[in-house]
């Protein structure tokens, strides 16, 4: 029975990272929330730039107790991010970017700034932090967001510093709430918020966009440092603590593959460490049974509560868009399942840039399978000859806008997903029982390939036709490997998997279950 105590639910204050793969959990848990009727309302956090995108995914019903409250976005950008981005999704480079980015956000800590409101009833249904105005100068003006930069590799660090500059409009809006929030719950990369809920004597949560495998593995490798010792990229060494796991350099990105950790984005994760190690505890987007060996190790070592409430988009699936006529891409969907013709998804992130002629690869290998596709492609231009289109015909739907993505891997005519293995996108191929084509790109996305492929089973793994880390990937491999995810004995089995994976996620997440239970002590955390 929720809410068994006498106290009443608590007001929430939610700030998500200004980015859509972070965004999405923080509103999916919004929807959670409400629906086991934990908190009284939330008050989202955010910048105009990102204030429309929460505002529609809310749906009606949580809409009611949630507001939305827009802080300015610092006006004193690093030089590298352009003026007007409001979130890592247009940073042109992530990897160069991302830490002034994160950093600049700061400035929304305290501002003499009132926040704008759409309207008000109980609390504001949106208040906006200005964003900084301070950008780099290689991010580009109006962007608010990491899915707009031109750049996520170079621009993900100067755009994640260039938040820091936020810190003193959220302070002060934060302040302003009535009735106070009893807890804060934000992003990992938002670490001055914080400094800010220390302030405030408000107690916070840390919301990480990562798995548990992820998170364990990286830590381990930073502390022990395995790797110091092999000669080669390729060259295999063990994870201590865990005698199963075997990795390479290859399965790791910057700042983790080298052991002598230094630079900006290293210097970014430690700050991350010593702020977010002052929270109430880490919010993670998993099932305790899906990972258990390493939550039990985060537990045993870092010393500070983790709750598995996941995975977060089942509250999407189970609210769902009622009495919505189906788009034509559902519409083209059906026409499929009619016929029995399995679908591929095809989908790589917002963030994710690809070579002009890996795409190339791509479509040919898409097409010569002669197979059914959707392939969301962002509208960044042609990738394959003039032909190309009227030789698919019928059979596949190309895509250049934003697509509810949940929605295409919840249909039935879906048995496969070609992915980034963001870890979103594997938990929501995961909840819809779909089996993945693992094709990491960036960040620790190969770790979350390698747990998907290699101990939950439940997908093929995409590797360059030459072998190294970041080659270039044939056409005739796209093929095979598409027909044999859709139509293969292989695919049949991973299939399998992940359809009993997805009954096990229902099952957490179900009254009684870990993840249902494992929310109700995270709001727990903050009567006391």
């Amino acid at each position: 029975m929720e809410n068994s105590c006498s106290s009443p639910p608590p007001h929430i204050a939610i700030f998500p990272f200004m980015s859509k793969g972070h965004t999405i959990p923080m509103l999916h848990l919004a929807h959670l929330l409400h629906h086991r009727h934990l908190i009284s309302h939330i008050t989202f956090f955010t910048t105009s730039g990102n204030a429309p995108f929460i505002r529609s995914s809310l749906s009606s019903v949580a809409a009611q107790s949630t507001s939305i409250v827009s802080l300015p976005f610092p006006d004193n950008l690093p030089p590298d991010i352009p003026s007007g981005v409001e979130s890592t999704d247009q940073l042109p480079s992530i990897d160069d970017l991302f830490i002034p980015f994160a950093n600049t956000l700061a400035h929304m800590r305290s501002s003499t700034t009132s926040p704008t409101t759409s309207h008000r009833t109980y609390l504001p249904s949106i208040v906006s932090l200005p964003f900084p105005d301070n950008l780099p100068p290689d991010i580009p003006s109006g962007v608010e967001s990491t899915d707009q930069l031109p750049s996520i590799d170079d621009l993900f660090i100067p755009f994640a510093n260039t938040l820091a500059h936020m810190r003193s409009s959220f302070t002060q809006a934060i302040s302003q709430l009535s009735p106070a929030p009893s807890l804060l719950i934000s992003d990992g990369f938002l670490v001055w918020t914080q400094y800010v809920a220390t302030e405030l004597n408000i107690p916070r949560l840390v919301y990480y966009g990562m798995g548990g495998f992820a998170q364990t593995v990286s830590s381990i490798v930073s502390q022990h440092k395995p790797h110091a010792k092999v000669s080669c990229t390729c060259e295999p060494f063990a994870i201590p603590g865990f005698p199963h796991l075997s990795l390479t350099k290859s399965d790791l990105e910057p700042p983790f593959d080298d052991p002598d950790l230094k630079g900006p984005h290293w210097d970014f994760v430690v700050e991350q460490v010593v702020a977010n190690s002052a929270s109430r505890g880490f919010i993670m987007n998993s099932f305790y049974e899906l990972e258990s060996p390493y939550f039990d190790y985060m537990d045993s070592k870092w010393g500070i509560n983790s709750y598995q409430v996941g995975p977060l988009c089942l509250a999407r699936l189970d609210s769902g868009k009622k009495n919505q006529p189906p788009s034509p891409l559902l519409q083209w969907l059906d026409s499929r399942l009619s016929v029995n013709h399995p679908v591929l998804y095809v989908s790589f992130g917002t963030q994710v840039k690809i070579s002009l002629i890996q795409m190339k690869e791509i479509a040919i290998g898409l097409e010569r399978s002669r197979l059914n596709f959707i392939w969301i492609i962002r509208g960044q231009g042609c990738y394959w000859d003039d032909g190309f289109e009227e030789r698919v015909g019928d059979r596949c739907r190309l895509v250049k806008e934003w697509v509810d993505q949940l929605e295409i891997l919840a249909h039935k005519a879906v048995h496969g997903f070609m992915t980034h293995c963001g870890w979103n996108s594997v938990m929501e191929s995961m909840c819809t029982g779909v089996p993945v084509l693992a094709w990491p790109m960036m960040a620790e996305q190969r770790l979350n390939a390698k747990f998907v492929v290699e101990e939950l089973g439940m997908g093929l793994r995409i590797r360059a036709s030459d072998g190294t880390k970041n080659g270039l990937v044939k056409a005739e491999d796209i093929e095979g490997l598409m027909r044999e995810l859709l139509i293969g004995e292989k695919g049949m089995t991973v299939k399998k998997k992940a359809e009993e994976l997805a009954v096990a996620a229902r099952q957490a997440t179900s009254e009684g279950g870990s993840s249902y239970i494992a929310l109700e002590k995270m709001i727990n955390c903050a009567k006391h």
